[in-house]
C-alpha cells in the first residue's frame, strides 16, 4: 500500500523524520518495503510568467512564447493549445534541467526558431496524468517567477510502500496507519471531522482552506428514515438481506458542479497510484485512501423511484458495470438497487447507468458494511478485483460509517460548491458486537519469555482502542475495537502487547534442547534416504498443493471420493488430493510450456483418503514423472518410454536397497496404458507401478506428448527395509578386472536388457558388470535390426584372471548370444 508521509503528519504529527517512522512501523509489523521522495528531482524547473505569445512563422500548430523565469526572458516554441494570456504563469524547465523521465533540456531549433527551455505539462514532470496541455498555475497561487516548482506547488512528500499482511485491514487507509504511528510514538490520535487538507496548497484551484460551507459533525444527531432537501425528493433505504449488509448509510449533497479537481487533490491521488477523474469522483477516492473504507456516489437523478434497496440478485439478472461490461449475476450476488433494478454490485463496482457524469448536480453517497465472504465470492466469480472489493473482502470498520459519510459529504460539498443535507440515513440491520477478550499478564510472560507488567499492558491495550471492561490482579477483560477484526483471542492481545512494546526488546535466549530417547523415527530417516536417492538418480523435486478440484481427479481417472474442504480458497482447491498424479503431471506440463525439453520430476508427499474416522487416512507416496525428450549419446534424442521409467525406478530403489526391483505383468490403474505398464516388485513383493499415461487421460489433462508415470508405496518399502535389514557393503576387490567388448547384430524384438542379463548368467559368475555402450541403426544395418555393443567387466574374487581363461568365457558369451538371440557377432 502506498502511503503519503505528509498526510500521516497531517493526521498525527510526530516529532520524528520519515526514516525513524519507517523504522518503527516496520519493527511493529507494517513493513516499509520502499520509500520515494517527491519533488526532489525537479531542479531547474521554475515558475515563469508569460510575457508575449504569437504564432510560429512557419508552423501553424506551434506558438512562440516569451517567458520570464525571474532572471531572464526566454523565447520558447510550444505546441500546446492552452498557453495563457500574457501575465499568466506556467511551469518552465530551463536549459540544462533534467526531467524525471531522464530527458535533458537543451536549446534546439524548431522551424528556424531557436527554442530555449521547455514549458511543461503535469505528465512530463510526473506530478499528474494530464498530458493534454501545459500546466497553467492557478491565479490564487502567489508564487513569483523563478520560484522552484517544488516549493511553489508544495510538492515535497515521501511516499512509503508498505507491505501489509491480510490480517490488518485497518491499515488499508491513512487513518489506520496514523493510528498505528500514534500508538508507537505515544501520541494521541483523534480523527478529523472533514477530509480536506489541514493547510492551503499553493497550487490553488477552487478549494480554499477554512471552515466548509456545510459540516456534518452532528449529522447523525438528526438521523432520519429518509434523506432529502426541500428542493429534492426524499430517498429511502431498505436492507433486504441483513446478513450480507449489516449496516448501510447514505447522505445527500445537492447543487454540486462536476469539474476538474484542484491540483492538491490530483497530485495526492497521483502519488498514491490513482488517476484523477473529476472533483466528485476524486473526493470518493480520497476518502477511500484516508479511511480505508470504500464509498460510492450515485447520480440522484438516475436513481429510479427515490429508493435504495440492498438485496440479492435474481438468477440471471444483468447490469452493465462502470467498465462498460454487462455482468450476469447469480442468486448469491449482493446488489444495490433502485426502485426498478440494480445500480451497483455491492462492495465491488458501481453501475454504468447511475455513474457521476458532467451534468450531475445531486449526489447520493453510499457508505456501508458488507459481509466479507459475500464480497469475496462475487468478486472472484465476476473476475472483478477492485480497490473497494480488496478492502471489503478483508473487513472494514462498521462503526466508522457515520464519520466516513460525514467526511465524504463535507468534502464533496466543498469541492463541488454544493450543500450537504442536514439529515442522513444510518440503517442498521445487524448491530456490531464487540469481542470480549480475557488477557492474563502471566500468560503473556510465559509466551513472550519476559515479564509483562499489568500497567504497561493496560496502557498498550487502551492506546490500541480497546475498551477495558473489567480488571483484576491477574486478568484484564478488554473489548476489541471495531476496526480490528483480527483481535479475537488472548494470544492476539499478547501479540499486540509484544508488537507495541517492541519485538526487539524481547530477550534472545538459546532454547534448551531435550534429546529424544529414541532419536529420529526410522520412517523419517527412510523418507530422507528415498529423497536423496531420487535426487541422485537425476530427478528434481516438485512440491504441489495438497488441494485440487474434483474435476482434476475425474480427468486423471483416480479416486474422486475425496475429502472436501469446508472453506476452500477456490473451486480449483476444493478437495484434498487422493493421488499425486494430477499435480505432478501438471507441473511437468507447465515446465514444458516454459521451454523445458527434458522433464524429470518426483514428489514425495501424502495423499488423503476418506475414512470412517474423523480424520482422513494419509498415505505417503513417491511419484515420478518423465516428460519430453531424452537426450542420450545412445540413440540420440527420443521421447521417454517405459524403459526409461523402469531405469529410473530401478536406480532409486537400488540406491536404497542395493538391489534392483523387477517389472512383472499385473493389474494396472486405469490411467496407465495397458500395454506399456508393469507392476514393480522387490523381493517378489509389489511395491508400486510404472507406465505410460493413457492417451485419453493425457488429452483430458492437457499433457504434452508421452508422459511416463510411476508410484512407489513408501510404507511397503519401509516394511521391506525393516525386514531385509541394513545393506551390507562389499569389500574392495583384491584382484584386477579385465574388460572386453562384444558387438553384435540382433533383431529389434530382443531387448538390450535381456541380452545383458543372459551374458551375465553365462559368465559363470565372472562377469562383474555388462553395460551397453553403443547402439547403431543406419547404413549397412538390415531393416528390423540394430547393432549393440556391450562392455563386459570380468573379475575373479579368488585370484588374478589369465587371458586364456577370459578368452574362453568371452567366447562362451558370444555363443550364447548367437544361439539364444540369433545374433551375428561383429
Amino acid at each position: 500500500m502506498l502511503v503519503s508521509f505528509r498526510w500521516l503528519q497531517e493526521l498525527c504529527p510526530v516529532d520524528a523524520d520519515v526514516a525513524e517512522v519507517a523504522r518503527r512501523i516496520s519493527l511493529a509489523g507494517l513493513e516499509v518495503e520502499a520509500m520515494e521522495e517527491k519533488g526532489r528531482d525537479l531542479s531547474g524547473v521554475v515558475i515563469a510568467e508569460v510575457r508575449t505569445r504569437s504564432p510560429h512563422p512557419k508552423r501553424d500548430k506551434l506558438t512562440l512564447v516569451t517567458v520570464f523565469d525571474g532572471e531572464d526572458e526566454h523565447e520558447v516554441v510550444c505546441g500546446a493549445t492552452n498557453v495563457p494570456e500574457p501575465g499568466g504563469r506556467i511551469l518552465f524547465a530551463r536549459s540544462g534541467a533534467v526531467l524525471p523521465n531522464g530527458i535533458e533540456i537543451v536549446p534546439r531549433t524548431v522551424g528556424g526558431v531557436e527554442s530555449n527551455g521547455m514549458i511543461c505539462s503535469e505528465d512530463e514532470l510526473e506530478i499528474g496524468s494530464d498530458a493534454e496541455g501545459i500546466f497553467v498555475v492557478d491565479s490564487n497561487n502567489g508564487a513569483l517567477p523563478g520560484t522552484s516548482v517544488a516549493d511553489a506547488l508544495d510538492l515535497h512528500d515521501v511516499i512509503l510502500d508498505i507491505g501489509l499482511t491480510p490480517n490488518r485491514p485497518d491499515c488499508l487507509g491513512h487513518v489506520g496507519i496514523a493510528r498505528e504511528v500514534g500508538v508507537l510514538f505515544g501520541v494521541g490520535y483523534k480523527p478529523r471531522k472533514a477530509a480536506g487538507p489541514q493547510r492551503a496548497f499553493a497550487a490553488g484551484g477552487s478549494f480554499q482552506p477554512g471552515e466548509p460551507t456545510t459540516r456534518l459533525t452532528s449529522l447523525w444527531d438528526t438521523e432520519s428514515e429518509t434523506v432529502g432537501t426541500p428542493e429534492l425528493p426524499a430517498v429511502s433505504v431498505e436492507i433486504a438481506d441483513g446478513d450480507r449488509c449489516p449496516r448501510y448509510g447514505a447522505a445527500l449533497v445537492s447543487g454540486v458542479k462536476v469539474a476538474p479537481s484542484p491540483f492538491w487533490l490530483r497530485y495526492r491521488l497521483h502519488n498514491l497510484g490513482l488517476r484523477a477523474l473529476s472533483n466528485v469522483v476524486d473526493a470518493t477516492n480520497l476518502i477511500l485512501l484516508e479511511w480505508g473504507h470504500p464509498i460510492h456516489g450515485f447520480d440522484l437523478d438516475r436513481l429510479r423511484g427515490s429508493k435504495v434497496v440492498v438485496r440479492r440478485a435474481t438468477e440471471g439478472e444483468k447490469m452493465p458495470t462502470l467498465d462498460g461490461i454487462e455482468r450476469t449475476f447469480t442468486s448469491d450476488d449482493l446488489l444495490i438497487c433502485d426502485g426498478e433494478g440494480p445500480v451497483a454490485v455491492a462492495g465491488v463496482m458501481g453501475g454504468l447507468e447511475s455513474e457521476i457524469r458532467d451534468e450531475t448536480t445531486d449526489v447520493l453517497i453510499e457508505c456501508a458494511y458488507f459481509d466479507p465472504r459475500s464480497i469475496r465470492r462475487t468478486s472472484r466469480r465476476l473476475g472483478l478485483h477492485t480497490d473497494s472489493s480488496y478492502r471489503f473482502e478483508r473487513g472494514v470498520d462498521p462503526e466508522a460509517i457515520p464519520r466516513v459519510l460525514a467526511s465524504a459529504a463535507s468534502l464533496i460539498a466543498e469541492l463541488g460548491g454544493g450543500a450537504a443535507a442536514t439529515t442522513a440515513i444510518d440503517r442498521v440491520a445487524t448491530a456490531h458486537e464487540s469481542k470480549s477478550i480475557r488477557f492474563r499478564p502471566m500468560r503473556a510472560a510465559q509466551l513472550l519469555g519476559m515479564p509483562v507488567s499489568t500497567d504497561e499492558s493496560l496502557r498498550i491495550l487502551e492506546s490500541l482502542g480497546c475498551r477495558i471492561a473489567e480488571q483484576s490482579d491477574d486478568a484484564i477483560t478488554a473489548e476489541a475495537p471495531s476496526w480490528r477484526p483480527d483481535l479475537s483471542r488472548e494470544v492476539d492481545l499478547i501479540e499486540e502487547v509484544a508488537r507495541v512494546h517492541g519485538y526487539e526488546e524481547i530477550p534472545t535466549a538459546v532454547p534448551r534442547v531435550h534429546p529424544s530417547e529414541t532419536g529420529t523415527p526410522g520412517l523419517l530417516k527412510f523418507i530422507d534416504a528415498l529423497r536423496d536417492a531420487a535426487v541422485a538418480s537425476g530427478l528434481y523435486e516438485a512440491v504441489n498443493y495438497g488441494f485440487l478440484s474434483l474435476d482434476d481427479l475425474r480427468k486423471a481417472r483416480v479416486p474422486a471420493d475425496a475429502v472436501a474442504l469446508a472453506n476452500p480458497l477456490s473451486e480449483e482447491r476444493s478437495v484434498m488430493r487422493t493421488s499425486l498424479l494430477p499435480g505432478l503431471t501438471a507441473a511437468a506440463t507447465r515446465a514444458q510450456r516454459h521451454g523445458a525439453t527434458e522433464v524429470r520430476l518426483f514428489e514425495l508427499a501424502r495423499t488423503f483418503q476418506p475414512s470412517d474416522d474423523k480424520l482422513p487416512r494419509e498415505d505417503t507416496v513417491l511419484a515420478i514423472a518423465l516428460a519430453g525428450h531424452r537426450s542420450d549419446w545412445i540413440g540420440g534424442e527420443r521421447p521417454f518410454d517405459l524403459y526409461d521409467g523402469k531405469g529410473v525406478v530401478q536406480a532409486v530403489v537400488d540406491r536404497v536397497f542395493s538391489q534392483a526391483p523387477e517389472l512383472v505383468p499385473g493389474e494396472m490403474p486405469s490411467f496407465l496404458h495397458p500395454k506399456r505398464s508393469a507392476v514393480v516388485t522387490l523381493a517378489s513383493r509389489p511395491i508400486g507401478f510404472v507406465g505410460e499415461i493413457h492417451p485419453d487421460v493425457g488429452d483430458d489433462l492437457g499433457l504434452i506428448g508421452r508422459v511416463i508415470y510411476a508410484e512407489l508405496d513408501v510404507p511397503v518399502l519401509y516394511a521391506l527395509a525393516e525386514e531385509l535389514g541394513p545393506t551390507q557393503a562389499r569389500g574392495l576387490p583384491k584382484f584386477p578386472a579385465v574388460a572386453r567388448d562384444i558387438a553384435m547384430l540382433v533383431r529389434d524384438q530382443y531387448s538390450a536388457g535381456e541380452i545383458a542379463e543372459a551374458l551375465r548368467e553365462a559368465s559363470k559368475g565372472l562377469a562383474e558388470s555388462v553395460r551397453l555402450f553403443d547402439l547403431y541403426r543406419g547404413d549397412q544395418i538390415p531393416e528390423g535390426h540394430r547393432s549393440l555393443a556391450f562392455r563386459v567387466t570380468y573379475r575373479d574374487p579368488e585370484g588374478t584372471l589369465t587371458d586364456k581363461r577370459v578368452d574362453k568365457v568371452h567366447a562362451l558369451l558370444a555363443e550364447v548370444a548367437s544361439d539364444r538371440f540369433e545374433a551375428t557377432i561383429r
